[in-house]
């Protein structure tokens, strides 16, 4: 739809908004009176939009008291008396805009006055027609018929609601001197506000103010009230603007998405008192543009005096929609200026809509890329059959013991996508599943940790969580106030985990689009699986040889689960008088450690055998 634009003390021709329909733009201005609601009985032509005219019969031009274009607008006089129209010439065209809206009606619903001294009955040779054509956008134009003289407008048989344009062509042949003289045009039934698919900038956010000129804090009141910048913008001298100072910046938020159409798609108007060029008064901004009020991309910039047209095709991404526009500053230090860019508002040529939901993701990733095979602990190259088929990750997580993992290693990654957008719901968003094998025990006990970052863009990644076995769920929502997501990264998380081969990823499930996964049910049954607690130290199988002994004493055991394991030693009055082994034990795996008695007294002593919350003791003598 168009929008008509109604301007106070117009800066400059430039400034004009353009509204878009079906990404054309169409350019209006309008006086102040034009509209006059629905209760008044008319309205008229406020407007030339354009005019091309014809000569007279004779090949010679139309006098001059006849090809005043303004004489066709405003109310008609009807008088058919000399002066006070506008002469078409023969062929001639000129096209106007009404007042508003004139939508259809029972009957006639336009007017079209011409004058004619011989009287306004079509009946003699020097009758004068004109074709006459219809928009409703400016844009599009739909043929209405032949008119003779005075011709009424019936709307109805053209198949348009309304019309806010008239295009008149003089078909003028015969005895006529110079074309069809146009006297004015009048809505029978008045008019209404033109609809529009245009809307402004209704709230301002994180409002950062520059500096002045001499790079001092901008402090000047009347100049910093965000609430100046959204609505339609003024366009004039006066002091509705919000000044963003050198460096300064704001986000312009809309009631609703904007989306992106052909052509441009966003205005952002700046005021410059006195109609001041870039290069006699520099100001200027660079205007970026969200789609989720997160990740912004540069989209053009727009200079001193500017209503800046952008398309938001420009950002280095496709969006079919944005929700906010950043305007950051970026006037060039030494300008005259004082406070930098000044906004005067933000127009969204295409409207505000409601958003169109991206299509969901499924229950799993089905498809992988930035696969970054990482190393072992040691720097050694992990085996092939835990690296070669990365595809593993992808598609329902097999939750086995079996090879059907990818392994990350120390400095490894895997970006995976969901044929969908992963939408951020209440509560857990990704559940990320991770091997380890024949370790039915929590993150405490087997050290393979991962960090998840998501992004909506695969450009800007935004850390959401760190997972390992027993941890496994991520919230989108601790990585920004996401609508929702389409990639995940999973980066193994180098200082945490401590394993051989690090963490190993069977697939991760993207629990807000599952329908059929049942994420209460699911924790339930893993949580009470992988339980946090550490393995009991009367699990670990441990003995102690020879006992009593005089020298060199042995520990020996075999835990049946992964876990931390510390073993201490103590004398009879609890004093500790060595460490024998500190670090991580596998299960299954079996272990031995020595402990040299020789520097101490006979005696009784106690070796101490701990394991996260859990701890044994077994006493030994030593012998001299």
């Amino acid at each position: 739809m168009l929008l008509i634009i109604i301007l106070i003390n117009m800066k400059k021709f430039t400034k004009l908004l353009l509204p878009v329909l079906c990404g054309a733009a169409t350019l209006a201005s309008i006086n102040l009176n034009a509209f006059q609601g629905n209760s008044q009985d008319s309205c008229n032509a406020v407007e030339v939009v354009t005019a091309t005219q014809g000569l007279k019969s004779d090949g010679t031009a139309v006098s001059a008291d006849r090809s005043d274009v303004s004489a066709a607008l405003y109310t008609p006089d009807k008088s058919n008396a000399a002066g006070g129209f506008y002469a078409l010439g023969l062929n001639g065209t000129i096209t106007l805009s009404l007042g508003g809206a004139v939508y259809d009606e029972a009957g006639n619903d336009i007017m079209i006055y011409e004058t004619s001294f011989s009287g306004d009955t079509c009946s003699g040779s020097d009758d004068e027609n004109a074709l006459i054509e219809l928009s409703q956008d400016g844009t599009t134009w739909v043929e209405y018929g032949t008119i003779c003289r005075d011709g009424s407008v019936d709307i109805s048989t053209t198949g348009l609601e309304y019309v806010i344009q008239i295009r008149i062509t003089d078909t003028t042949t015969g005895s006529s001197f110079d074309g069809y003289d146009l006297d004015g045009i009048e809505a029978i039934n008045g008019c209404e506000e033109i609809p529009s698919d245009v809307c402004y900038g209704s709230f301002a956010i994180d409002y950062v103010p520059g500096t002045n000129e001499t790079g001092a804090p901008l402090n000047v009141a009347d100049r910093m009230d965000t609430d100046k910048a959204l609505g339609q913008p003024e366009m004039d001298d006066s002091m509705n603007f919000l000044s963003l100072g050198y460096g300064g910046e704001v986000t312009i938020g809309f009631n609703g998405v904007v989306y992106n159409n052909a052509g441009p798609d966003i205005e952002v108007v700046e005021t410059t008192f006195g109609n001041a060029s870039f290069s006699s008064y520099p100001e200027s901004a660079d205007i970026y543009v969200s789609q989720n009020g997160i990740d912004f991309y540069l989209i053009g910039s727009v200079l001193t005096d500017d209503a800046g047209d952008l398309d938001i095709s420009n950002a280095p991404i496709a969006l079919a929609y944005i929700t906010e526009v950043k305007i950051v500053d970026t006037t060039p230090i030494g300008s005259i200026s004082t406070d930098g860019f000044d906004l005067d508002g933000v127009v969204a040529l295409t409207g505000c809509n409601e958003a169109i939901d991206p299509t969901p993701a499924g229950c799993y990733a089905l498809d992988y890329l930035n696969y970054v095979e990482g190393t072992k602990k040691n720097g050694g190259v992990i085996d092939a059959i835990r690296t070669e088929t990365p595809e593993n990750v992808l598609g329902e997580p097999e939750g086995t013991d079996a090879y059907v993992f990818t392994t990350l290693g120390y400095g490894g990654e895997i970006t995976l996508t969901f044929g969908g957008a992963v939408y951020n719901q209440a509560g857990p968003d990704l559940v990320v599943v991770e091997t380890t094998f024949q370790n039915t025990w929590g993150c405490d006990t087997y050290n393979e940790f991962a960090d998840i970052y998501v992004s909506a863009d695969n450009i800007n990644y935004h850390f959401a969580g760190t997972v390992c076995k027993s941890n496994n769920a991520i919230d989108i929502s601790d990585a920004g106030d996401f609508d929702f997501i389409y990639y995940v990264k999973v980066v193994n998380n180098n200082e945490l985990s401590t394993t051989e081969d690090a963490y190993d990823l069977d697939g991760v499930i993207a629990v807000g689009t599952c329908e059929p996964f049942n994420y209460p049910a699911y924790a339930t049954a893993h949580y009470n699986l992988l339980s946090v607690d550490n393995v009991n130290a009367n699990e670990l199988g441990f003995k102690t040889y020879p006992n009593p002994t005089n020298g060199i004493s042995y520990i020996e055991f075999t835990p049946r689960a992964t876990s931390d394991v510390t073993i201490e030693v103590f004398d009879i009055n609890g004093r500790k008088v060595g460490q024998i082994f500190n670090g991580e034990a596998y299960s299954g795996q079996s272990y031995k450690a020595e402990f040299n008695a020789n520097n101490l007294a006979s005696g009784l002593y106690m070796y101490k055998v701990t394991t996260g919350n859990s701890s044994i003791t077994e006493k030994f003598i030593v012998t001299k």
